[in-house]
C-alpha cells in the first residue's frame, strides 16, 4: 500500500474547473446571486424553498454585520415568517437557531440591523413549535428592556409577549425582572402603554408570577386605566385586573403571602401593586369602575368585569392599621 503524501501542485489558471472555493458561502455574500434572492423575497415572493433557505443560512453564517445586505436579508425572513409553512422550513434548516445564536453579540451592531434582528425573533416566537429554541434567547431579550433606544424597548417587549404566552415554571424567574419594566412603562406621556399591558396580561396568565407582580412597586394612579375610551386598552386592562384577582382567589393570596417579594427598601405594604389594588382605598376604587363597566357596549368588556367583581368579593379585605387589636 501507497502511504506517501501525494504532491499538491498550484491549480492551473488556464483550467477554471481546478480552482476550489474554501467557503462557498463567503462567495455568495454581497453577490449579485444575494441582491436577486432578496429581491425576490422581498418584492416577488411570499414562500421559501428549500433551496431559498440553505442560501439564506449560507450567507447568515458568515456575513459580516456592518454588511449592506445584512439588514435586508434579516427583514425578508422576519417578513417570511408570517407563513407558518415558513416557519416551519427555518426550523428545519435551522435558521431559527442561526437568528438566536446572533442575538448576543447583536448588541453592538448599527441600530436598525440590531432591531430587525429582534423582530425577526420576536416573529419566530409567534410559532410554539420553536418555543425550546427561543428559550435561549430569553435573558438577552430581558436585558434590552434596559436599551436608551425606544425602538428596541418596544420590540423586545414584542417578543417578550409571544413568548410568555405559557410561562413554564422553571422560566419564571427568567420572566421576574420584566415586571418592573412592564410597570415603569405602563404610563407613557399620559397614556397607557399597550406593549408593557399586553405583556402584563401575559405574565397575569401565569398564576405563578402573580405573588411576584404583586409584590413589585406600584404605579402612580394605577386604576385609571380603566378609565378610557380607547376600547383595545380597556378590554386588556380588566383582563389584566381579572386575571390577577383570579389568581388571588385561587391561591389564597394575603398581603402575608407576597411580602417576600416586597421590593421597597423598607418593606412598606403600602407602596406595593397589591396594597393599589386590594387595599382600602384601591379596592373601593376598582369596585365603583368594575360596577360602573358592567353596562358597557362591549361585551366582553361587561361580561369580564362582572366576573371580576364576583371574584373580588372572594378576596379578604387588607388588614388596616391596629386590626389586630381586635383579636385581642
Amino acid at each position: 500500500m501507497f502511504n506517501g503524501a501525494v504532491p499538491q501542485k498550484d491549480p492551473d489558471e488556464s483550467n477554471p474547473e481546478w480552482r476550489i472555493t474554501v467557503n462557498p458561502a463567503a462567495e455568495l455574500v454581497g453577490s449579485p446571486r444575494l441582491r436577486a434572492l432578496i429581491d425576490r423575497l422581498y418584492h416577488h415572493q411570499k414562500l421559501l424553498t428549500d433551496f431559498d433557505a440553505k442560501q439564506i443560512l449560507s450567507a447568515l453564517q458568515c456575513m459580516d454585520p456592518t454588511a449592506e445586505l445584512l439588514l435586508p436579508l434579516l427583514t425578508v425572513l422576519s417578513n417570511a415568517t408570517a407563513y407558518p409553512s415558513n416557519q416551519l422550513l427555518m426550523r428545519e434548516f435551522r435558521l431559527t437557531n442561526r437568528v438566536v445564536e446572533m442575538l448576543p453579540d447583536s448588541k453592538h451592531w448599527p441600530r436598525s440591523t440590531r432591531v430587525i434582528l429582534l423582530q425577526c425573533i420576536a416573529n419566530m416566537a409567534v410559532s410554539s413549535d420553536n418555543m425550546e429554541v427561543m428559550k435561549l434567547a430569553l435573558n438577552h431579550i430581558v436585558s434590552r428592556l434596559t436599551s436608551e433606544d425606544e425602538m428596541e424597548v418596544v420590540v423586545a417587549m414584542q417578543a417578550l409577549t409571544n413568548l410568555s404566552i405559557n410561562i413554564r415554571k422553571e422560566q419564571i424567574p427568567k420572566f421576574v425582572p420584566v415586571i418592573p419594566h412592564c410597570l415603569n412603562r405602563l404610563w407613557v406621556r399620559g397614556e397607557v402603554n399597550l406593549n408593557a399591558l399586553r405583556l402584563l396580561v401575559n405574565l397575569s396568565c401565569c398564576p405563578d408570577m402573580v405573588p411576584y407582580l404583586l409584590g413589585n412597586k406600584s404605579v402612580s394612579g394605577l386604576l385609571r386605566i380603566l378609565d378610557t375610551d380607547r376600547e383595545e386598552v380597556l378590554i386588556r386592562a380588566v383582563t389584566w385586573i381579572l386575571c390577577t384577582t383570579s389568581a388571588v382567589d385561587a391561591l389564597n393570596l394575603t398581603y402575608d403571602r407576597i411580602a417576600e417579594h416586597n421590593l421597597d427598601p423598607f418593606h412598606n405594604p403600602s407602596h406595593t401593586l397589591y396594597f393599589s389594588i386590594y387595599g382600602p382605598k384601591g379596592r373601593e376604587e376598582l369596585e365603583t369602575q368594575a360596577r360602573h363597566l358592567l353596562n358597557h357596549a362591549n361585551k366582553d368588556v361587561a361580561s369580564k368585569s362582572a366576573r371580576l367583581l364576583e371574584t373580588l368579593a372572594n378576596v379578604p379585605p387588607f388588614p388596616t392599621a391596629g386590626s389586630h387589636l381586635n383579636r385581642l
